[in-house]
């Protein structure tokens, strides 16, 4: 075992890792860099995107990753994802609707790309 870190961390650790390609894409978004109203309940998302349909995925800072997308949203129940839908703010302008996010979407797809 490695000095000063307990076999729950340890294990922890290796989860963390095992859910984590060596080829993820991860690209950092905040409402502070983001230029325009944003969308999001929570102050920034790491953006994710999987498989060859771009799945548009944001993780929040707790872990929990939300499918920003229909291909995201077509497959979200069998990989445990929420709907991004729960952290995205109502549209002031608009009662009763939520606020796009599609060029956000744009962004997490352009990691599949390699952009």
């Amino acid at each position: 075992m490695i000095k000063g870190i307990s076999r729950p961390a340890l294990l922890a650790v290796a989860l963390v890792m095992a859910g984590c390609g060596a080829d993820e894409k991860v690209q950092k978004i905040s409402s502070k860099d983001y230029k325009g109203p944003w969308p999001f309940t929570v102050d920034s998302v790491d953006l994710l995107c999987e498989g060859q349909s771009p799945k548009a995925l944001a993780r929040t800072s707790d872990g929990t990753i939300y499918a920003l997308n229909g291909s995201a949203r077509s497959v979200a129940k069998e990989h445990s994802w929420a709907d991004g839908q729960d952290i995205t703010k109502p549209d002031p302008a608009l009662p009763g609707v939520k606020m796009d996010y599609s060029n956000i979407v744009q962004l997490a797809q352009s990691l599949c790309r390699g952009a």
